[in-house]
């Protein structure tokens, strides 16, 4: 092209930006706009615009907005596509406040007159960061304004409301679009099929089914694995295995997605075998290679059956099918050894294993692993010890690691070190929750300081921490112990006041009380109020 004589129309150079562009090389888009540029072809608003676009999926939002001024210098008036694509990349780099920015001052100083692209993209900016009623808002404001939304738009919304568990008002936006007459596609029924699920509500999911059917929209594979992981959840296994035969049937190929979700069901169940049948017969025989969820979810199950030596011949399978263990796979059997009292191979596994694998992360969860297992083994000095090591590390300590830590410092006779642990929070920028307010006041029922417990129960709600129904009985309980039987029946009022109840061994305590001091006042008062 640059050959002929004379130079082709910018119109063909343009073409071929596109085409780069519908192949996702965006690169190479770029540098033959750069060379374009620079053997001065001739640019128009179209190839400018199609670089923007190309600065935002390489994420380089900011050379983009560069170019946006040039455009603008050279005498083009940017139209509504290039600002869509502008949003849409500051959208996609997690910047949705800029996002709205340029919107509202597209707007204000009337720049472009925003389509339902605009809108789309803005409402989907805000459905990610779960803003559901700014972008209800914004969907009711498109559409006084005359510009009506489209499928992808309710589509965009009604999946943010399932995810939300706002499911009823999803369903009342399907029913408003097909009443204004825009059809609903798989991807709007996925969202809806996907939020009734997580209810259990299995008689509006066959409903939305039946009225897929009736619309000729066919169910995607995504849509029946929602519904065998949604099975299998549920351990309805037989439900499970009935939409595999039913998405065959209909000429669908389950994929290794809808495997894993059945072999998690099995899991669930305790039938782990079974899992493994599905994995290496199954599988297997239909050509699908399972991925590392699909293992993780077999040494999840056999660790949770205490098998723990078949879960670590599943983990050393690994690198024979290709695949590399997570640290959600190195935590499961972590966890695994210290469940089954293998304390010494489990810190041998995090020694060798973990310590030394120079490409993993640890996280939180890996420390509260680790703290747990060896305070519930009495290594309450080794877990002392690793959670310094931690902090050097940089890795910053969320409040369920502290609650670990306090309660395995608390049950093994270091209430001094656990009470400094939880007084220190404030200073670390936490905030104790209900669970790290109950394990305290239980150290302290159980070391007989009473008045200090009863004083951070009161502490708890000052500041602004409800205490649950956990932390009334643990306190009833102290109370018990120590023969405050008084002040035990005026928290138990307030307890029932407040809709909870004495729980299994709350009522046991008092009625082993009752048997040894029948006749203590106090005592008959409270079998009369709570036993009778």
């Amino acid at each position: 092209m640059l050959h002929r004589k004379p130079l082709p129309s910018v119109y063909q150079f343009a073409q071929l930006l596109a085409a780069l562009v519908k192949m996702k090389r965006y690169s190479v888009a770029v540098s033959l706009f750069r060379d374009m540029c620079v053997k001065s072809i001739p640019v128009n608003i179209v190839t400018l615009s199609t670089a923007i676009n190309c600065f935002c999926h390489l994420n380089r939002v900011d050379y983009a907005f560069s170019l946006l001024a040039g455009t603008i210098k050279r005498g083009f008036h940017p139209d509504v596509v290039t600002y869509n694509t502008l949003i849409r990349g500051l959208i996609s780099q997690d910047n949705p406040a800029e996002a709205q920015l340029l919107f509202t001052n597209l707007i204000r100083f009337k720049l472009i007159q925003p389509d339902v692209v605009t809108y789309t993209t803005i409402i989907n900016g805000l459905c990610k960061r779960a803003h559901a009623s700014t972008a209800v808002t914004l969907f009711r404001y498109m559409d006084k304004k005359g510009c009506k939304p489209n499928t992808v738009t309710y589509s965009t919304l009604i999946d943010c409301l399932c995810k939300l568990r706002l499911v009823d008002q999803a369903l009342g936006l399907l029913h408003e679009m097909t009443k204004k007459g825009i059809t609903p596609n798989v991807i709007t029924y996925n969202s809806l099929i996907q939020g009734l699920c997580d209810f259990n509500r299995w008689q509006d999911v066959n409903q939305l089914l039946s009225e897929m059917n009736t619309r000729n929209i066919s169910p995607s594979v995504h849509t029946f694995n929602i519904l065998v992981d949604a099975y299998g959840k549920e351990g309805m296994i037989n439900d499970a295995e009935d939409v595999i035969e039913f998405m065959i049937q209909r000429g669908q190929h389950p994929d290794v997605v809808t495997y894993s979700a059945l072999m998690d069901g099995y899991c669930l169940r305790g039938e782990v075998d079974k899992a493994l049948a599905v994995l290496e017969t199954t599988m297997k025989k239909r050509g699908i290679v399972p991925n590392i969820r699909t293992y993780n979810i077999l040494i999840n199950g056999y660790c949770k059956k205490l098998k723990v030596d078949r879960a670590v011949d599943l983990f050393q399978q690994l690198p024979r099918e290709g695949l590399s263990p997570t640290i959600y796979t190195y935590n499961t059997i972590l966890q695994g050894y210290f469940l089954t009292g293998r304390h010494v191979e489990a810190r041998n596994f995090f020694d060798e294993k973990m310590m030394l694998n120079k490409a993993l992360t640890l996280n939180n969860i890996t420390c509260s692993i680790l703290l747990n297992g060896l305070c519930q083994n009495r290594f309450v000095v080794e877990a002392l010890s690793f959670f310094d090591t931690m902090l050097s590390a940089g890795l910053i300590p969320d409040i369920c690691i502290y609650g670990t830590l306090i309660d395995g410092l608390s049950k093994n006779g270091h209430l001094e070190k656990a009470r400094s642990l939880f007084d220190n929070l404030p200073l670390k920028g936490l905030r104790p929750n209900v669970k790290t307010y109950t394990m305290m006041i239980q150290a302290y029922c159980h070391d007989g300081l009473l008045n200090d417990a009863n004083e951070l129960f009161l502490k708890m709600e000052a500041n602004g921490c409800l205490p649950n129904d956990v932390t009334y009985n643990t306190l009833i309980r102290g109370f018990f112990h120590n023969k405050k039987y008084n002040e035990a029946g005026v928290l138990m009022d307030e307890m029932c006041a407040r809709g909870f109840s004495a729980d299994a061994s709350t009522a046991s305590a008092l009625l082993d009380l009752l048997k040894s001091q029948e006749q203590n006042p106090a005592l008959l008062a409270l079998r009369k109020k709570f036993l009778t």
